[in-house]
């Protein structure tokens, strides 16, 4: 039995859907991130979960248990979850050791138990040595290793944590994607993390779940949905990736720009429709001169160049347009033409 099921769960804000009836389930101690744009639906479903809002259809079951549905919700004071927030919401006039505690004190756990536990998870997140201080002599990445700790220390059933890290700096944020992922792997906590950050998303999850205008687009590893996305907009919100229009001739090849192109996987239209295909700016190659044989690739235009140290970002025109990453090394000015190779087998056929 799944740890957590939302089955066709739904929220309405003014007669528009911003949950529109999704299904997922959560296995005890994965660790899944619900990724996807502003307004996407991703923190109205978490604070489904938590038992903030309460759904117009669908349920919420935790082991089983209903916990949400439209004719009753639980509290979120009986739910037995954490949740930690993108603002930290530490208690300013509490030390770090008064805030990590608070939860068990509320709850009547005894002093001595409390005070083993709290200086377990203290000890967990490298927070021991602060344990007098006072949020505001801490800095952001500490005060939300705070919120993380406070939430630990009640040992909850599931943690919810919506856009923790979006506070931060870049080299913070790479250092608790990290941190947060030791400790789940430590307290094997069932997680549900929301972020609009792909790169938190791949960093951390077991499970991805992809959503769009309060729907689910796709649910996979990191790996499953960056390397075999669904649909157009999960090709093109993970970075990098161009989706092209062609016209699927027959078998595994498509038609583009009067070229005709072989495509490695995926779905395809039917012979003479049209569709798309996605390819990744890295799987793409610059070749200044036309290749031999004209294998997989199309003319194009180089329309402007970004140089970034490591490599290049190219934008070249094919009568659509492209981006490409190359060499450091290959410096072509804008107007050269230049020909694009297609690598067959990155390569993927969509068409939603």
């Amino acid at each position: 039995m799944p740890h957590l099921e939302l089955e066709n769960l739904t929220k309405r804000f003014a007669g528009v859907a911003s949950v529109d009836g999704i299904n997922l389930s959560a296995e005890h101690a994965e660790f899944i991130c619900l990724l996807g744009p502003s307004g996407c639906g991703k923190t109205t479903t978490l604070r489904m979960i938590a038992g903030l809002i309460e759904p117009d259809a669908g349920v919420v079951r935790v082991a089983g248990k209903v916990l949400s549905s439209p004719r009753a919700v639980t509290p979120p004071e009986r739910r037995n979850m954490g949740m930690i927030f993108q603002s930290y919401a530490v208690w300013p006039h509490m030390t770090v050791g008064q805030n990590v505690a608070y939860g068990l004190k509320m709850r009547k756990v005894p002093r001595a138990e409390r005070q083993r536990r709290t200086q377990a998870v203290l000890e967990a997140t490298k927070l021991a040595q602060l344990v007098d201080r006072y949020p505001a002599e801490l800095s952001g990445g500490q005060q939300q290793r705070v919120a993380l700790a406070r939430a630990l220390t009640s040992t909850p059933d599931i943690l919810l944590l919506d856009e923790p890290l979006s506070n931060l700096d870049a080299n913070l944020r790479s250092d608790m994607r990290l941190e947060i992922r030791r400790l789940h792997e430590e307290f094997h906590t069932t997680s549900i993390y929301v972020t609009h950050d792909q790169v938190e998303a791949m960093a951390m999850a077991d499970r991805i779940v992809v959503m769009n205008a309060g729907r689910i687009e796709q649910i996979g590893t990191p790996q499953e949905v960056y390397d075999r996305p669904r649909s157009k907009f999960v090709a093109r919100f993970l970075g990098g990736s161009n989706v092209i229009d062609a016209t699927h001739l027959s078998g595994n090849v498509v038609e583009v720009a009067g070229r005709t192109l072989e495509i490695g996987e995926g779905e395809f239209a039917g012979p003479g429709k049209p569709m798309s295909f996605c390819v990744r700016m890295h799987d793409l190659e610059l070749v200044p001169d036309v290749p031999a044989g004209g294998a997989n690739a199309l003319s194009a235009i180089v329309r402007g160049q970004t140089y970034l140290g490591t490599h290049r970002d190219y934008v070249v025109d094919i009568g659509q347009e492209l981006l490409v990453a190359a060499p450091a090394s290959l410096d072509l000015p804008r107007g050269s033409r230049v020909w694009v190779r297609f690598r067959a087998e990155r390569c993927r056929g969509l068409i939603q």
